[in-house]
């Protein structure tokens, strides 16, 4: 099976070739530029890089959330743009699940968390693909004080990052992967893809929608 993956959910972008689970080719950016201007370029380099164009993909895997709302809506209109174009099929992969694939075969409870703003982490916690802390939205301090499991706990993505020290201050025997492994990538958008094709889980290009978790801010003040 031949993937083409991308993800634009954070600071960071990135796009990726996988087929039969192998990395053929990956392009990643965290260079605070625009995912409207490097989205294209990155894909482009991934598939020239894997000797391949769109047409030879079995299906297109995007990460759709939760994240930020615009790099969201980026990443799934030029996923559904470019399966459509190929006429090939889309698979949605949850922002969480992918980040926590890039524990590879970690044999802790990995805790994937990114930073909501407004004092929340979007998160999610597994342990040898058990879920233990179901997706949500919660302030930190409920996450590290009430949610998690108790013993060494393995933490990915950006709030992991910007949190460190307060996270340390917790749970102090709490395991953090490399800064290599910390962000997103669009390889683990395809790893999680590929289990989710087993599953059946394909879409059509105009079946595709952002996960986003939580309200927008407009949608706040529109209900106020």
């Amino acid at each position: 099976m031949r993937l083409l993956g991308i993800d634009t959910t954070g600071n960071t972008l990135s796009a990726a070739v996988m087929e039969n689970g192998r990395v053929l080719s990956e392009f990643y950016i965290d260079a605070g530029k625009k995912h409207s201007e490097t989205l294209m370029p990155a894909v482009d380099g991934a598939l020239r890089a894997a000797g391949y164009g769109a047409a030879d993909m079995d299906a297109f895997a995007v990460a759709c959330g939760p994240g930020s709302f615009t790099g969201i809506r980026i990443g799934t209109a030029a996923c559904a743009a470019m399966a459509h174009g190929a006429g090939k099929p889309v698979i949605a992969v949850n922002t969480l699940e992918a980040l926590i694939e890039n524990a590879g075969a970690e044999e802790r409870p990995v805790c994937a968390a990114m930073d909501a703003r407004r004092g929340e982490v979007y998160t999610m916690t597994k342990h040898n693909g058990r879920v233990l802390v179901a997706e949500r939205a919660v302030p930190l301090t409920v996450l590290l004080d009430q949610l998690l499991p108790e013993g060494p706990v393995v933490f990915v993505g950006d709030a992991a990052e910007r949190f460190r020290e307060e996270i340390a201050a917790h749970r102090p025997d709490s395991v953090f992967l490399p800064q290599q492994f910390l962000l997103q990538h669009a390889s683990s958008v395809c790893a999680a893809a590929e289990k989710i094709y087993v599953q059946g889980g394909l879409l059509k290009y105009d079946e595709l929608e952002p996960h986003y978790l939580r309200e927008s801010q407009a949608e706040r003040l529109k209900k106020r």
